[in-house]
């Protein structure tokens, strides 16, 4: 069972569900960075707002600026941690210093909730927070509200980001969270802590000669190797 789904750890968030599901999903797929999401095929994907944003969509009602971002940057520090560990792991590095250090790209941006630990999709380790900010919507400066989730997997560290005008959150905020939660991310640790072991102490003994390989007289040495295919 999932640690924790985004669905999860933000219901009691979300007092109002996002507009009725659309009968098709658009299937996007990162193959240089190894994940998929998923989203309601009339959002519009719009062109990346830096070098580190993959994909970047807009939703249907442009008066609302609802939009999602997913970013990918390299993060080599959980690289040696087996998969068991990275959940502690990601809970300390991916802290509340590390997210007051995020939201600064936004103007007047605040941290509302917290949530550590929190899961983007079945398999990403996260922390995340609920935030406030300004933003110039082109005929004002208007409160806006957002959601950030942030997993370190394999290599890289996912942000994921969604946020609308502040009084129409609660019209968006589940379907974040539903497009949050559709995200995969490639497998990139085996399944067991172990790998597939096996108990090579049982193998049949291999008895190697005592001196350096063709110094002894190979008629003197016969009988001496464990005898198989490889051993004549």
């Amino acid at each position: 069972m999932r640690k924790f789904v985004a669905l999860a750890v933000f219901a009691l968030t979300v007092a109002v569900a996002a507009p009725p599901a659309q009968a098709e999903t658009f299937v996007w797929k990162d193959a240089q960075n190894g994940y998929t999401m998923s989203f309601p095929d009339v959002w519009r994907i719009q062109t990346p707002d830096d070098a580190f944003t993959r994909l970047r969509i807009a939703g249907p009602l442009g008066e609302d600026h609802a939009t999602c971002r997913m970013q990918v940057r390299h993060d080599g520090r959980l690289a040696i941690y087996p998969k068991y560990l990275l959940d502690e792991a990601v809970s300390e590095k991916l802290d509340r210093d590390y997210w007051e250090k995020r939201i600064s790209e936004f103007d007047n941006a605040e941290i509302t909730d917290y949530y550590n630990p929190a899961s983007l999709g079945a398999k990403g380790d996260a922390s995340a927070v609920r935030f406030t900010f300004e933003k110039d919507t082109g005929d004002a400066i208007s409160p806006m509200q957002g959601v950030m989730l942030s997993s370190v997997y394999g290599k890289n560290r996912y942000e994921f980001t969604c946020s609308s005008k502040a009084d129409v959150y609660e019209r968006w905020g589940s379907l974040f969270l539903s497009i949050a939660d559709s995200v995969e991310l490639h497998s990139r640790y085996h399944p067991f802590p172990t790998g597939y072991y096996r108990a090579f102490l049982l193998d049949p003994k291999l008895i190697l000669p005592t001196t350096k390989p063709g110094t002894r007289d190979p008629k003197g040495d016969k009988g001496l190797f464990w005898r198989s295919k490889y051993y004549r």
